[in-house]
């Protein structure tokens, strides 16, 4: 588990207007000031976030379980020298899995991902399961309003 990568999963309208943010405000995060989301810490997009995507749906994880694509720096997959921050994009199939979480799949589902190699056994379930319901609500207000899931990473 990678301690202190910052990672703050929010909704926006769309790419541009995260950009906008982005640029206006010296690549802060935009949680919770600019935009709706949830600020966590050690919880990336491709593994540990895909771990839960793969539980609710019954799938193994894969490197394209949750498909992201960078968006902030612009050319950031060229430039190696970038220190941070970075922003991707989730794929919208993956907010509608996290949007569809019944409420009373998330104690199962907590106990479950505690238990993920990556956690290396310091997750505490309960607190995943405020996690999960967090990530559920926020998936659900962004699928209502038409909007993708956005991860804004830190080191």
């Amino acid at each position: 588990m990678a301690m202190g990568v910052l990672y703050d999963y929010f909704r926006a309208p769309g790419t541009a207007e995260v950009l906008a943010h982005m640029a206006e405000h010296d690549a802060f995060s935009p949680v919770p000031d600019t935009f709706d989301g949830i600020e966590l810490k050690s919880i990336d997009p491709a593994v540990i976030l895909a771990r839960l995507v793969g539980f609710v749906t019954g799938r193994a994880w894969s490197v394209d379980l949750v498909d992201e694509r960078l968006i902030w720096p612009e050319g950031g997959e060229q430039d190696m020298e970038h220190e941070g921050p970075w922003v991707s994009v989730l794929d919208d199939p993956s907010r509608d899995v996290l949007a569809g979480i019944p409420a009373d799949r998330i104690p199962e589902l907590a106990d479950r991902w505690a238990a993920v190699e990556e956690f290396s056994g310091f997750a505490d379930p309960e607190f995943l399961r405020d996690v999960i319901a967090e990530f559920a609500a926020l998936a659900t207000r962004a699928r209502a309003h038409g909007e993708s899931l956005y991860c804004w990473i830190s080191l």
